[in-house]
């Protein structure tokens, strides 16, 4: 005999009741999330906001400098499920910019619109924030050189120090506007402690207007924003300052009474093995061939300063002062000539009988010389091949003497044939 249905026995199975509660369950989430009438809100954030220009103003150069990087928060409304996959995406937020066609400062409306029109969701409430604060202006890009008058050091007495840059200038692109506001950039840096020694660190970069109110930098791209400064370190020394001469007779002295010089001695700086073998510094030379028995003033003669090393005084040059009034000078007629450096393949013939010299020297030789101790002394290693009448250089050789000199220039005529 069958047994007969008992819904008691049913009702009393343990996974009869689990699988219909489960299915009462899945209807009632189901009834909820999908009935029309349980709409529900949620607000999405960080939403960016979109600057619209106009096609004429970008066209015009217009760029927007400032306020392209925010965002905004809306609430929009609908279906639980539908919500539940919104996205930032979804939502599209605009500033509008249409109507600015020159360069300011803006505070533009901002609204909010379903990236697609056919969304099921809407939106429900006016955008956070409701307007943007923009820079709209011109592109520019300009360079600046690099001060490094704010580098803040100290050196130990004894010692001088310099900076160099490992970059001398910067290029700095933004807004016109504010590019045109920068006068000086200066490299800032501040070093502890006394100096012996050279040292590197980095410095940033500051940016000043002409009243040196520093700038901000928000607004502008630079190549660089921070260099290295190298502090050179370097010891000091005193140098006499001296002078040199050219075509001086190598019996001359030259006493401290015949001679002054203005400054006498300058401070150097520079590395330690070049100063240990730095006793004085030389000046441009003074040519002999200039002087006469006479009183003459340089005022400016230029100090040679050693390789790698540094003048600190205040002078480039010096003044020099050369009193041979002590001395005598004599004309002398001079009739020995000699030709020297013509090729094998010239001859030549000094057509000039003899020429009048000033001879400059101590009274003593000069009362001992006479013409005949005088040769003029032709060069023609220059000649290049040229033949015919020429006039050419001339200078001389004295004999009997070792301190005086021919002063001036001259000059001999010959003439040059080919063999």
């Amino acid at each position: 005999m069958k047994d007969r249905f008992s819904l008691n026995k049913l009702m009393q199975n343990n996974k009869f009741i689990f699988v219909v509660a489960v299915l009462i369950s899945v209807s009632l989430w189901l009834y909820s999330s999908l009935g029309t009438t349980n709409d529900t809100s949620v607000t999405i954030n960080n939403i960016p906001i979109q600057i619209e220009l106009s096609d004429e103003a970008r066209d015009n150069g217009l760029q927007v400098f400032s306020g392209n990087k925010q965002t905004a928060s809306v609430t929009v409304t609908g279906n639980r499920v539908v919500l539940g996959s919104v996205k930032e995406s979804d939502v599209t937020v605009t500033a509008a910019a249409n109507s600015v066609n020159s360069a300011g400062s803006y505070n533009l409306p901002v609204s909010a619109a379903k990236t697609n029109p056919s969304s099921t969701f809407q939106i429900s409430s006016a955008v956070t924030p409701s307007t943007i604060s923009v820079v709209i202006d011109y592109f520019r890009e300009s360079s600046f050189q690099i001060q490094d008058n704010h580098i803040v050091y100290r050196v130990a007495d004894g010692y001088y120090g310099f900076t160099s840059l490992s970059s001398k200038s910067v290029v700095i692109s933004g807004p016109q506007t504010e590019i045109s506001k920068i006068d000086k950039v200066y490299a800032i840096a501040e070093i502890n402690g006394t100096l012996t020694d050279s040292v590197s660190v980095d410095a940033e970069l500051a940016l000043y207007d002409k009243n040196d109110n520093k700038l901000s930098t928000d607004l502008f791209t630079m190549d660089v924003s921070k260099v290295k400064v190298n502090v050179s370190v370097l010891p000091e020394k005193t140098v006499e300052v001296k002078p040199t001469f050219i075509n001086k007779p190598e019996g001359l002295e030259i006493t401290e009474d015949m001679i002054s010089i203005e400054p006498s001695t300058i401070l150097l700086a520079g590395p330690k093995d070049i100063l240990d073998k730095t006793t004085e510094v030389k000046l441009e030379p003074i040519d002999f061939l200039t002087l006469d028995a006479e009183e003459k003033t340089y005022d400016a003669l230029g100090i040679d300063i050693p390789t790698d090393c540094k003048n600190l005084s205040n002078s480039t040059s010096a003044k020099v002062t050369l009193d041979l009034s002590g001395l005598t000078s004599k004309n002398f007629t001079v009739d020995k000539f000699t030709v020297e450096g013509l090729s094998d393949k010239y001859d030549a013939q000094v057509t000039q009988k003899s020429i009048t010299v000033t001879v400059v020297g101590t009274k003593k030789e000069i009362e001992k010389l006479s013409s005949s101790d005088i040769v003029a002394v032709i060069n023609t290693s220059d000649a290049s091949g040229t033949t015919g009448s020429v006039q050419m250089s001339v200078t001389f050789k004295l004999s009997g003497t070792k301190s005086c000199w021919v002063s001036g220039k001259y000059k001999a005529n010959l003439t040059i044939t080919e063999k």
